[in-house]
């Protein structure tokens, strides 16, 4: 180990000195100028160390591989075990990334869901319909009753919303004459 990289150097001491003495002669607006510039060159370099390859591109790219390498073979019958273990390969990777769509869906829609059922006034839901639906929401164990309370919650609501589009139709009709 050098002890020559601990030892500062005069050229970067000068160096420093001659950055220093620039940056006072600058005016204001010119120091405003500079420092977007840094901000857009911060950014650019950001965004451009972000780009990957996504998800749906790789999997694009391993089905026009395992394609190139169908088209290759001339007698498949001595790779039907290959063949089986590519379908199978492909088809577990749509379904994982359906479950991870899916997943990300649930919680940005769950939050959605859970500040809406609080704007619902608490008058409006019995209390036991109310504790098995916040089990629901929440994930935790449901008893048999909160099971019967959902269900019955789901019929009523199921002849509401057929009361509703009759109830549109006769707004349409008073809309109109």
């Amino acid at each position: 180990m050098s002890i020559e990289k601990w030892v500062t150097k005069k050229k970067s001491k000068d160096e420093e000195k001659k950055r220093e003495d620039a940056f006072r002669r600058l005016t204001s607006n010119e120091v405003q100028i500079l420092k977007k510039k840094k901000i857009r060159k911060m950014v650019q370099k950001d965004h451009t160390q972000k780009v990957e390859i996504s998800e749906v591109n790789t999997f694009l790219q391993d089905i026009i591989e395992f394609k190139n390498w169908l088209n290759q073979r001339t007698y498949l019958k001595g790779d039907i075990e290959k063949i089986e273990t590519w379908i199978n390969n492909l088809y577990s990777r749509i379904k994982n990334v359906t479950k991870q769509k899916q997943k990300s869906i649930k919680i940005s829609d769950k939050k959605e869901l859970v500040e809406d059922y609080k704007k619902i006034p608490p008058k409006l839901l019995d209390e036991k319909t109310r504790i098995a639906l916040n089990k629901l929401i929440y994930g935790t164990k449901r008893t048999n009753s909160d099971n019967y309370y959902i269900r019955k919650l789901k019929n009523i609501i199921q002849v509401k919303l057929n009361e509703a589009t009759y109830y549109e139709i006769l707004d349409k009709i008073l809309g109109t004459f």
